[in-house]
């Protein structure tokens, strides 16, 4: 039976297996080829799982998931998962690149390992499309991606750029109470939201120094997949729910999900039942913010805090 399973299931035979693929094939670069056991288990293997978890990776590169196709006891290829699109990957290489070994070709093996990868991806990969290229000599990987959906979209002068859909992307909202073992989450920003949004780890400061004022700070989800981080807390004067952080990372912005979660948010603040009303600001000049409270119905106050305008809601 044909199974991807992810890396450290058996590392002797991963280690095996990557010494052994070429330095490059087809547009796929194993920059772990010839590499000895000692270095792989000591320097190769920690940093994969590092990237894969987003972290000590320079600025130029995306999270990557690394997967082995098993055929039983042997592995007879490798998939590799980028967690989103860059601008490089967006016009290059995609989400997903895949190597099977030549013993192993023309048996299915790659139908079936893009097939499961593909199904692994979707809990992973923002976009609503998966991006693949291909080489235009390579006829035989170009039809394991049309049999698992693909189609060409576009063309240069030695490759065939090939999308594939994101099946399953209506997802589950629901929100998580943030704690140890959630709020360590590598959430992305444009770059002109940088400045209006706070880091996990003050929201977490933040949620703490208003314990008192029983604070509540939540992680949000797409069905298991983290988006994004909302606090609020009592607020004596006015009288009210202060909604004081509230973000989705901006891979996952655009779909509805922040006015979902926004909606779940407030609706817990009506059960509560304390206070009728629900203050929020937002930073003048982030229209994004201001049209989504807007919709939620949060009215202006004609007040302001510096930069902030204040918006109010009645519960």
């Amino acid at each position: 039976m044909l199974l991807v399973k992810p890396c450290c299931t058996d590392t002797d035979r991963e280690w095996a297996f990557v010494r052994d693929m070429p330095a490059d094939e087809n547009g796929l670069t194993n920059p772990l080829s010839g590499i000895s056991r000692e270095d792989y288990l000591e320097r190769a293997l920690p940093e994969m799982l590092k990237h894969e978890r987003g972290e000590d990776m320079p600025d130029w590169m995306v999270p990557e998931t690394f997967l082995f196709l098993w055929d039983e006891g042997e592995i007879v290829g490798q998939f590799r998962i980028r967690h989103y699109l860059n601008d490089a990957l967006r016009e290059g290489a995609g989400h997903i690149g895949y190597f099977i070994a030549k013993e192993y070709r023309g048996k299915g093996f790659a139908t079936e390992g893009l097939r499961q990868t593909l199904e692994t991806a979707r809990d992973i990969v923002p976009e609503d499309e998966f991006y693949l290229r291909v080489n235009k000599d390579n006829p035989a990987s170009l039809k394991v991606m049309l049999k698992n959906g693909g189609r060409i979209v576009g063309e240069n002068d030695t490759k065939l750029f090939v999308r594939i859909p994101n099946l399953g992307k209506t997802r589950v909202i629901r929100l998580e109470e943030a704690g140890p073992d959630n709020w360590r989450v590598r959430y992305l920003l444009k770059e002109e939201q940088k400045n209006y949004v706070a880091e996990p780890a003050v929201i977490l400061a933040r949620a703490w120094a208003y314990r008192e004022y029983r604070s509540r700070a939540f992680v949000i989800y797409a069905d298991t997949v983290p988006i994004g981080m909302a606090l609020y807390y009592d607020m004596e004067d006015p009288a009210g729910y202060d909604f004081s952080q509230f973000f989705i990372d901006s891979r996952y912005q655009g779909r509805g999900f922040g006015r979902e979660a926004a909606g779940q948010i407030l609706g817990r603040m009506k059960t509560d039942g304390k206070y009728d009303k629900v203050y929020l600001c937002y930073i003048e000049g982030n229209e994004a913010a201001r049209n989504l409270y807007e919709g939620l119905g949060f009215r202006h106050t004609g007040e302001a805090d510096g930069d902030e305008i204040i918006m109010v809601k009645d519960l």
